[in-house]
């Protein structure tokens, strides 16, 4: 049963993967050979500097870690209490937002923008779009990596099953119980971020992404999938996540095009 529940879990995270790996294919039109090789090795070497980021860490960057977690984790005693009018809130609008949320919030529609962006990227030659895309699906597959390790390391009951806000399994037990944390609000605030920056900032741009990510973290707290810990951490990882793509892909282009301004 354990093995059986981890290989599912594994197997649609990597079935999605490979599908929008192979529509990145469309965007030969738009890379040369070289640089599609070196952006496919991206994902490794921005996935293990990503494991490997807390151990450069300067003293700036521990406060604000720690001050994220401290406060992710102090949202724990403020679970129960702000979920109670939740377990309410199941009128035919509140049940429509809830399924919008899971909807929106869910692999097909997050990794559909991917798709959609780097197919139309592609065709009509827009390279923002395209560099969007491509930026956004490496972040996708690492916040949904981290998101699945996470989930199958704490194993917290959801709030559905009644068992409490402090009900966690650990990594050995309680399989199928995998509320912390919230996997639809990442991805939803990883693409948020990831449109933010390529907008270079635009603040309506934020507020507009953000809030519809806001609104799938609600949505996932209505459908008593999650506690507010839960959306609170998953906005936290999916931000950073895609912040530390972007990062570096930006990295890479500006040296990229110094390479050929040099030659």
């Amino acid at each position: 049963m354990i093995t059986t529940n981890l290989i599912k879990s594994i197997r649609k995270w990597l079935l999605w993967l490979m599908a929008l790996l192979g529509w990145q294919q469309t965007a030969h039109a738009q890379l040369s050979k070289s640089d599609t090789a070196n952006y496919i090795q991206s994902y490794w070497y921005n996935g293990i500097g990503l494991l490997k980021r807390p151990l450069h860490y300067n003293a700036e960057q521990w406060i604000t870690v720690s001050g994220s977690l401290v406060f992710a984790g102090s949202m724990i005693a403020l679970d129960e209490p702000i979920n109670i009018p939740l377990q309410t809130w199941n009128g035919p609008d509140a049940v429509h937002f809830g399924k919008a949320g899971d909807l929106a919030g869910g692999l097909p529609v997050q990794l559909g923008i991917s798709g959609s962006a780097i197919l139309l990227g592609s065709v009509a030659k827009q390279p923002g779009l395209l560099q969007f895309g491509l930026d956004n699906l490496q972040a996708q597959a690492m916040t949904g990596g981290i998101t699945l390790l996470v989930k199958n390391l704490f194993h917290r009951a959801r709030p559905e099953t009644g068992n409490g806000a402090f009900r966690w399994y650990g990594p050995i037990n309680g399989w199928g119980n995998e509320s912390f944390y919230s996997g639809h609000t990442a991805m939803a605030f990883s693409t948020a971020n990831m449109i933010f920056l390529h907008s270079k900032k635009k603040w309506w741009v934020g507020v507009l992404s953000f809030g519809a990510a806001t609104a799938v973290g609600i949505s996932r707290m209505q459908q008593q999938k999650h506690w507010s810990s839960d959306v609170v951490m998953g906005a936290i990882m999916g931000t950073a996540i895609s912040s530390w793509v972007y990062k570096q892909q930006e990295k890479r282009r500006t040296a990229r095009k110094q390479l050929k301004l040099a030659y």
